[in-house]
């Protein structure tokens, strides 16, 4: 028995260290992305689209419903996006107007949007780009949003890892919101999981394990072209439920890696300027 029980503690081990390294973002374009200056309209996740087996917890410790939960955690993921991106960028968000118009503009986001997952699977070690395009199976699916029932957050089950994609069904409506807010690119936040994290099976014994906070998103070009999706994600310990915490100590990290994986290093991009200015000279 005890044999049987450390053989499954090594698995669980195992396949934490395999989750952890996939966290990043598929590339649709080989071309580097550079926000640098650019206009980014942030589209905040349904209200569906928040999956937590936590939610209890935290509903209690902080005295607040469900849907109050939602969007105390939907305003502070826009605020963490918009401080970081900032630095580099303009930036427009639903949370700086009227109350009144958003409603009815956000459901009409989404109901020209199409939630798609793609499975992740595990391969070697390779190129960045190269590894992320072949851990993304060709199986996609329509993903069907959660529902809030009696105060609780009901979604169906799926513990494969995968990325949650926003597909645009009409372009009209990115038409639209550009000449609504004069944006050039879209951030959708598709999706956004709390969970415990049950990878370690060590400190689940012990009781010390850790939660995990998932935040899926797709950048768009108002063109319509799809540019990159991917997962931020970061932990926080299982005894921390002060929901204003949550907000300022780990979404501000999400951002962060977000905004990581849309902005070159300043390196890259000088390095950028440098074979464009030598192109210019070869051409002269």
């Amino acid at each position: 028995m005890k044999k049987t029980l450390s053989f499954l503690i090594s698995l669980l081990l195992l396949s934490g260290s395999a989750l952890r390294a996939q966290h990043a973002t598929l590339r649709f374009n080989d071309a580097p992305i550079n926000l640098t200056n650019q206009s980014v309209l942030i589209v905040p996740f349904e209200k569906g689209m928040y999956l937590s087996d936590v939610n209890p917890a935290i509903a209690r410790a902080n005295q607040m419903t469900t849907d109050q939960i939602i969007s105390r955690f939907s305003a502070a993921i826009d605020q963490s996006l918009r401080y970081t991106f900032e630095k580099n960028c303009r930036v427009s968000s639903f949370e700086q107007r009227d109350s009144e118009v958003v409603e009815e503009e956000l459901n009409y986001i989404y109901s020209k949007l199409k939630l798609e997952y793609e499975l992740v699977s595990e391969t070697e070690e390779k190129s960045k780009l190269q590894n992320l395009k072949e851990k993304i199976k060709k199986e996609e699916k329509d993903y069907q949003r959660g529902q809030i029932r009696d105060g609780q957050v009901i979604t169906q089950r799926d513990d494969r890892t995968r990325y949650m994609k926003a597909v645009v069904k009409d372009q009209q409506m990115l038409d639209s919101m550009h000449s609504t807010f004069n944006n050039k690119y879209f951030l959708f936040v598709n999706e956004l999981d709390v969970s415990n994290d049950y990878r370690d099976g060590v400190s689940m014994q012990q009781m010390n394990y850790q939660r995990l906070i998932k935040l899926h998103y797709t950048l768009y070009h108002k063109d319509g072209s799809i540019l990159s999706t991917g997962i931020s994600m970061t932990n926080f310990p299982a005894t921390e439920n002060d929901i204003n915490v949550i907000c300022s100590k780990y979404f501000p990290i999400l951002a962060e890696q977000i905004y990581a994986d849309l902005f070159p290093p300043e390196e890259d991009q000088e390095k950028e300027e440098d074979k464009r200015i030598l192109n210019l000279k070869k051409w002269k």
